[in-house]
C-alpha cells in the first residue's frame, strides 16, 4: 500500500497528471478542429443563429480556454501565479460541465415543448451552477521543475457537484426518453439519433463520473482528488456539442415523402420532435425533392372487354411526378 501523501508518491502522480491532461489536450483540440466547419456556417452567415447555440459555444470555447491555461500551468517551469492559474482552471473545469447539462437540457425543453418541463430543468440547471460554481475552490503552489501542482481542494463540495450533475443528467435523459417514446413517429431516423446520442451521453458520463467521486470520497492526496475531474468534464462537453451538431446536421435535410397509393406521406418529418425549433437550421437547405415513378402495365393480361392492356411508356401522361416538398 502506498503511502499517498509521501513526496515521492505526489511526484510520480503529478508526473502522471501531467500526460493525461496532454492526452485530453491532444483529443480535445483534434475534435475542435475537425468540427470547424460548423462555425465557420456561421461567421458565412449559412446558418442561423439561436439562443440554443450560447450554450453550445460557451462550453466549447471555455473548454479551449481550460485548455490553454492548464498547459501553461503544467509546462511552464519559470516563475507563474499558479494559484490564479488553478483557481481559474477549477473555475473552467465546472463550468465545462455545466454547459454540457445546459445543452442537453435546453434539448429536451424542446422537444417537450411545456412550460412545466421548462420551469423545472430551468431551476435544476440554475441549481446545478451554483453547486458546480461552489466546487471551483482550489490551492496551488509551484514546485521547482515540475510547474504548478494542486495542494488542497474542497472534495466534498467537488463529490456534490458531480453527484448533482449525475442526479441532472439521469432527469434529463428519463425526460427525453419519455417523450421520445410516445412520438407517433418514434420510429423515426431522428427520434431514434436523439435517443441514441442521449443514452450513449448518460451512460459515458456515468461511467466517467464514478471514479471521480470515489476518489473525491476516499482523500488519498489533493492530486488523486481531482485526476479524473478533467476527463469527466472533457467527455461530458464533446459529447453534448457532437449532440448539438448532430441535430443541426440533421434539420439541414429536405423532408422526403413516399407515395402510397393516392397519399403522400412524410417519410421523416424534421420538425415532428422539435416543434419546428432546431439547433442552427441552415439558411439555403433545400426543401423540394422529385421522386419519378414508372408505371408498367402486363402486356398479356386481359382487360374486362378482352382486349390486351397497352404498356405506359415512362414520363407519359400515364405516369405522373409527384413532387415532394
Amino acid at each position: 500500500m502506498p503511502e499517498w501523501t509521501s513526496v515521492e508518491e505526489l511526484d510520480r502522480e503529478s508526473d502522471i497528471f501531467k500526460k493525461m491532461q496532454h492526452a485530453l489536450a491532444g483529443l480535445f483540440l483534434w475534435e475542435f478542429v475537425i468540427s470547424l466547419d460548423f462555425e465557420w456556417s456561421f461567421i458565412m452567415r449559412k446558418r442561423r443563429f439561436n439562443y440554443p447555440m450560447l450554450a453550445y459555444f460557451g462550453g466549447r470555447y471555455i473548454t479551449l480556454s481550460m485548455f490553454i491555461i492548464l498547459l501553461i500551468s503544467i509546462d511552464h517551469t519559470g516563475e507563474v501565479n499558479c494559484q490564479a492559474l488553478y483557481q481559474c482552471l477549477g473555475i473552467f473545469a465546472q463550468m465545462m460541465i455545466a454547459f454540457s447539462s445546459m445543452n442537453l437540457a435546453i434539448r429536451t425543453v424542446i422537444i417537450w415543448s411545456s412550460k412545466y418541463v421548462a420551469i423545472l430543468l430551468f431551476v435544476l440547471s440554475a441549481g446545478h451552477w451554483g453547486v458546480a460554481m461552489s466546487a471551483t475552490t482550489v490551492h496551488a503552489q509551484q514546485i521547482p521543475g515540475q510547474g504548478c501542482v494542486a495542494v488542497d481542494t474542497n472534495r466534498v463540495l467537488l463529490m456534490i457537484s458531480f453527484i448533482y450533475s449525475l442526479v441532472f443528467d439521469t432527469i434529463i435523459f428519463s425526460l427525453t426518453a419519455w417523450k421520445l417514446s410516445g412520438a407517433k413517429d418514434y420510429r423515426s431516423r431522428l427520434v431514434r439519433m436523439m435517443f441514441n446520442d442521449g443514452l450513449v451521453f448518460f451512460l459515458l458520463v456515468t461511467i466517467m463520473n464514478i471514479p471521480v467521486v470515489i476518489f473525491s470520497s476516499l482523500n488519498l492526496n489533493p492530486i488523486m482528488n481531482i485526476i479524473f475531474n478533467f476527463p469527466a468534464a472533457t467527455l461530458s462537453n464533446i459529447l453534448a456539442c457532437r449532440a448539438v451538431r448532430r441535430v443541426a446536421y440533421f434539420s439541414d435535410a429536405p423532408t422526403i415523402y413516399i407515395v402510397s397509393g393516392p397519399q403522400l406521406s412524410p417519410a421523416v418529418d424534421n420538425d415532428i420532435i422539435t416543434n419546428g425549433i432546431s439547433f442552427a437550421t441552415d439558411r439555403a437547405r433545400s426543401t423540394e425533392i422529385h421522386v419519378q415513378m414508372d408505371a408498367f402495365a402486363i402486356g398479356d393480361r386481359p382487360e374486362d372487354d378482352g382486349r390486351p392492356k397497352r404498356k405506359v411508356k415512362p414520363g407519359s401522361l400515364g405516369n405522373p411526378s409527384y413532387p415532394v416538398v
